[in-house]
């Protein structure tokens, strides 16, 4: 007789007995005393094995046990009772769901869809959605696939049964955009770290249905690809709830997006304060750009092996899973949700690069290997330029080392790399002593107006910043040119362009005097009579106030030759 199981993640589950119960989970525990064998979903038996609440957060300790902290010897005793939780519900199970595969998900529109999750081999699943049937058959691994026909945009939740010997239905689905939302501490930080306005007006939209996030549990650590993760779906109550929200650039770009499409929008949550861009690449990356990817150092390992076809699933434990990589979270947080169809993805990342002379090669593999185990073909990939920031502390006002290496390359990314794109933030209210500028709302609606032009080609979107264009010397004074310019250039705070230096040599550079011309400036210094190099806002520091008038800053540019003006020769006469 098949056997029905509803999946509502949406409920808080009670936790009060995990410590004293070795990680039986109440839910499991009434399934299993009624004498069923029930379809567990793998975001539960972590909930179970690991005290993760559906809101992210740990859960709450026994009233039976101490109110002291568990010593180590217990603590480790206790991650292998949860691993071995773990594992038993895939032995028993009919079928375990992806974490990602769950209530509340989006589905990306337009494309086929993938469904997965695993099973009995040889147990036939069927997948039953908006009026299509499809049908797999697991492989020895007892991975099943399906593919959903290209869907239409939705709002209207819907449900989705999974089907083998047991029954699943998931509830609350929806078909939208998804994106992935990637970086470190400034695409991590969410609401209650925010400008306070801002987090006022997000808290405003709680009540929004078309807005979902994934959000995937901070810090975890493979050394080699994972099945699944530690992760949920939220609404966007869910999402603006602390502390365990999610990111708020991610939120904003979600809520600007879905306002202009009129569709639901989602984000998959992956983000990990402090980290460079090595641990987020794909081994596909690595290869596609010729770089030596090491293999993970097994020597280091530490937590449980993985039983024969057992899930390998991330989760929290004080140490790396299956070994030491240099990409531990592309396998513990991003591998897993692959190839989960998306549009593209909104990057955030750069400032723990800073100095990296091959910070470009490293986001030409992020894109080629994400493109490749996410399906998408030069996927969209939207970058932030990294805010001014005083790394010296007032030693080195001068300094531009990430100017000179993040900055450079994620222009040359953006003119290079099909699908990607850069956007300007140094006009956001930055504060130079705060490597977290706090105003992250115009960062993800700059964002939202990136991909509404560039992918989805809406029309009267402003979406581009001005950008260098040339420079000709006329006499002592250097007039510069910009291409992308809309509706004319000014500046922010109405004062004369700043930021401007110029050079006889493209070493020593000297402040400059500058003034709009049209759309032109016009640059001079009375040290240098005769320019030879140019360069505006080329400094970590550095704020210009150049903008175009529809409120986009002018890119900032490093040292650029100063075309001269042409000698003219007398001719020699013939006596």
């Amino acid at each position: 007789m098949r056997r029905t199981t509803y999946i509502n993640l949406s409920r808080k589950c009670d936790f009060r007995r995990f410590y004293c119960r070795a990680g039986v989970s109440p839910a499991i525990e009434r399934l299993t005393h009624a004498g069923e064998t029930p379809a567990l979903h793998s975001e539960v038996q972590k909930q179970a094995a690991f005290g993760i609440t559906p809101e992210g957060g740990r859960a709450p300790r026994n009233a039976c046990a101490t109110s002291q902290m568990l010593n180590r010897s217990m603590k480790k005793l206790l991650t292998l009772v949860a691993a071995l939780a773990l594992s038993l519900p895939a032995v028993r199970a009919d079928v375990v769901l992806s974490s990602i595969i769950s209530n509340g998900m989006v589905l990306q529109r337009g494309v086929k869809a993938p469904v997965w999750s695993w099973a009995d081999a040889g147990e036939e699943v069927t997948v039953e959605f908006g009026g299509q049937v499809k049908k797999a058959m697991p492989g020895p691994d007892r991975k099943w696939m399906v593919e959903l026909d290209p869907l239409e945009a939705s709002a209207t939740p819907r449900r989705m049964s999974i089907s083998g010997k047991n029954k699943i239905l998931l509830e609350n689905i929806l078909v939208g955009e998804v994106w992935i939302a990637a970086g470190q501490s400034n695409m991590d930080w969410t609401f209650h770290q925010i400008d306070p306005a801002e987090r006022e007006f997000a808290e405003s939209q709680k009540e929004n249905p078309f807005i979902r996030a994934f959000h995937v549990h901070k810090n975890l650590k493979a050394g080699i690809p994972m099945d699944d993760t530690a992760g949920v779906w939220k609404d966007a109550a869910q999402m603006v709830a602390g502390p365990n929200s999610v990111s708020a650039v991610g939120f904003f770009f979600a809520l600007d997006l879905a306002k202009s499409l009129g569709i639901p929008v989602a984000i998959l949550d992956v983000n990990w304060g402090g980290q460079k861009i090595e641990p987020f690449l794909a081994p596909e990356g690595y290869k596609a750009v010729g770089l030596p990817f090491k293999e993970p150092d097994r020597s280091v390992f530490t937590g449980p092996q993985a039983p024969p076809n057992g899930l390998k699933t991330a989760f929290n434990v004080p140490r790396n899973q299956y070994g030491n990589a240099e990409n531990f979270i592309y396998n513990a947080m991003v591998a897993p949700l692959a190839p989960y169809a998306v549009q593209g993805t909104i990057w955030y990342q750069g400032e723990s690069n800073r100095g990296s002379e091959d910070y470009l090669k490293k986001l030409q593999a992020l894109s080629a290997g994400w493109s490749q185990v996410f399906r998408v073909k030069d996927m969209p990939l939207l970058m932030v330029q990294i805010a001014p920031f005083d790394y010296s502390k007032g030693k080195d006002l001068s300094a531009s080392l990430l100017a000179d290496t993040i900055w450079a390359a994620q222009y040359q990314a953006a003119d290079t790399i099909p699908g990607v794109a850069v956007v300007p933030i140094h006009d956001t209210n930055i504060d130079i002593t705060n490597i977290h500028p706090t105003h992250k709302r115009p960062v993800g609606e700059r964002l939202a107006a990136a991909a509404l032009k560039n992918q989805y080609k809406k029309s009267g979107v402003v979406a581009s910043a001005p950008r260098f264009q040339s420079a000709t010397r006329e006499g002592s004074r250097v007039v510069v040119s910009f291409s992308g310019i809309l509706n004319g250039l000014t500046t922010s705070d109405g004062q004369a362009p700043s930021w401007f230096e110029l050079s006889s040599d493209g070493a020593a550079f000297v402040p400059a005097q500058a003034e709009l011309k049209a759309n032109t400036v016009l640059v001079s210094a009375e040290s240098i009579p005769e320019p030879k190099f140019v360069r505006m806002g080329w400094c970590d520091i550095a704020i210009p106030n150049l903008k175009d008038k529809d409120a986009w800053p002018v890119f900032a540019f490093p040292s650029q030759p100063v075309v001269q003006p042409v000698q003219r020769q007398e001719k020699t006469r013939t006596p």
